[in-house]
């Protein structure tokens, strides 16, 4: 045998010995993702989270973009990591600003829009495991991957680092799940702790049952154990203890598809006042014509006396305005829009309690298609639940009625342009000249008003 002939019989079965020895796995590599480019004219928002209530408030025109880059190593159904990345850019970088002395509010940090674009602007939303155990036959999720309620995310809906498993026993599915979403080594008096000390802990259970192909009904339960100095919620005084149990169902009549929810919250703001508040909603969504009629509505429990007073509350708890949402209401002013991408805000600062008052929100629209056309217009108002009493003067609890129309187009199957407006007739609660009156915004407040055009591709 020649030497070339020994050498490519080497090389088969070094190659065959090696192929026994690697475990039998072809791993896949997915990529998705989306960007989307959002340019707006308004006299209310300043771009990356900033909104200013004024008189005369100039208007302006600013522009953002974000791109989300998810990346799943897959080595079966039953077994994939998912990372999923993003980046948010401000045309133009971040800068801080003000109008007549009125600070604007911001959130976010550095992007590279400026010029040069150098910046650290990458961010983590998810990175956990997927994978279904063989011995229980159970679903988990372990690492940083995002959780929304039963509640159309009134309570919460955000990216957390926890452990998450669901079990299928049809017609019935259960949920467990532990999120730290907060974990100090020092007090706020600099007292030392190891891990573990002082920490946030988010427990939940969800579970839900499918009476037949027309009728599921479900029921939760949150627990959070607050052993850190975060003043959770939207008042200083925040909580230590908070127990939510709650029902919801998925319902349909024939062209119409129903969701109410409730829920009911106890616990303790400290040793000495505990908490006893609820949540009522509901969503529908009616076939009518070329398109829907869609219906949104929730009220949250609120408290008539200031949050920092002594004493029981009935305020609807969270865990931060930052964490909430409502998209069903299709709004761009008064409730954050759920088309958003870096400027996540309402009128309302995203507070859906509005300091503890608690609210209430009705809202309706209309949504279709026409070949590669589509639209929407909707219509909603908001109030407060409770009127609270300041210097013996009452509040106004009104905070707005908003309108807004849209229309797109599909360029192509997976990238769309639209156009839209929105305008938010302020009540007395945001544009009161006597502050004693106002639950927010400023005196003699402009109502606020937006367009937006867009640029959404998805992969």
């Amino acid at each position: 045998m020649s030497f070339s002939k020994k050498m490519l019989a080497f090389a088969a079965v070094s190659a065959l010995t090696a192929a026994t020895a690697v475990p039998a796995m072809a791993l896949e590599n997915e990529f998705h993702g989306m960007y989307k480019f959002m340019g707006y004219q308004t006299n209310f928002l300043s771009g990356n989270g900033k909104t200013i209530f004024g008189n005369d408030a100039p208007s302006g025109f600013f522009a953002e973009q974000r791109a989300r880059i998810m990346y799943t190593a897959k080595a079966s159904d039953n077994l994939k990591l998912v990372t999923h990345f993003e980046l948010d850019t401000r045309f133009g970088g971040l800068a801080e600003s003000n109008y007549k002395g009125i600070p604007t509010t911001a959130t976010g940090g550095q992007d590279g829009g400026n010029i040069d674009a150098d910046a650290i602007s990458l961010e983590t939303k998810n990175v956990y495991l997927d994978f279904k155990d063989p011995i229980t036959d159970a679903n988990f999720k372990v690492g940083i991957q995002p959780w929304g309620d039963a509640y159309s995310s009134l309570f919460l809906s955000a990216d957390m680092t926890g452990v998450y498993a669901t079990k299928k026993f049809d017609p019935f599915t259960a949920s467990l799940g532990w999120f730290r979403f907060d974990d100090n080594t020092n007090d706020a008096n600099d007292n030392a702790g190891g891990a573990g000390q002082f920490t946030g802990d988010l427990f939940v259970a969800d579970a839900k049952f499918a009476v037949n192909k027309d009728m599921t009904v479900g029921a939760s339960y949150y627990n959070v154990q607050n052993d850190t100095d975060l003043a959770l919620g939207a008042t200083t005084r925040g909580y230590e203890l908070l127990h939510m149990v709650g029902v919801n169902a998925d319902l349909k009549f024939g062209p119409a598809a129903v969701k109410p929810f409730a829920a009911y919250q106890f616990g303790e703001v400290n040793g000495a006042d505990d908490i006893s508040a609820y949540l009522l909603g509901a969503t529908a969504k009616v076939k009518v014509g070329p398109g829907a009629v869609n219906l949104a509505g929730f009220y949250i429990s609120g408290d008539d006396a200031q949050p920092t007073a002594a004493g029981d509350s009935d305020s609807f708890q969270t865990l931060g305005g930052a964490y909430t949402y409502f998209n069903p209401a299709n709004m761009w002013l008064l409730v954050r829009p759920n088309q958003a991408i870096g400027t996540s805000t309402s009128v309302l600062g995203n507070d859906l309690t509005v300091g503890g008052r608690g609210s209430v929100g009705l809202f309706a629209g209309y949504e279709g298609t026409m070949n590669k056309v589509f639209y929407n217009a909707n219509i909603g108002y908001m109030m407060t639940a409770e009127e609270r009493t300041n210097s013996g003067i009452k509040e106004d609890g009104a905070i707005g009625t908003e309108i807004n129309a849209q229309v797109g187009y599909k360029l192509y199957d997976n990238l769309s342009v639209s156009a839209a407006a929105a305008y938010a007739f302020l009540g007395d609660g945001l544009t009161s000249n006597n502050a004693n009156e106002r639950v927010g915004g400023a005196a003699d407040a402009d109502d606020p008003y937006l367009f937006n055009i867009q640029l959404s591709y998805v992969f």
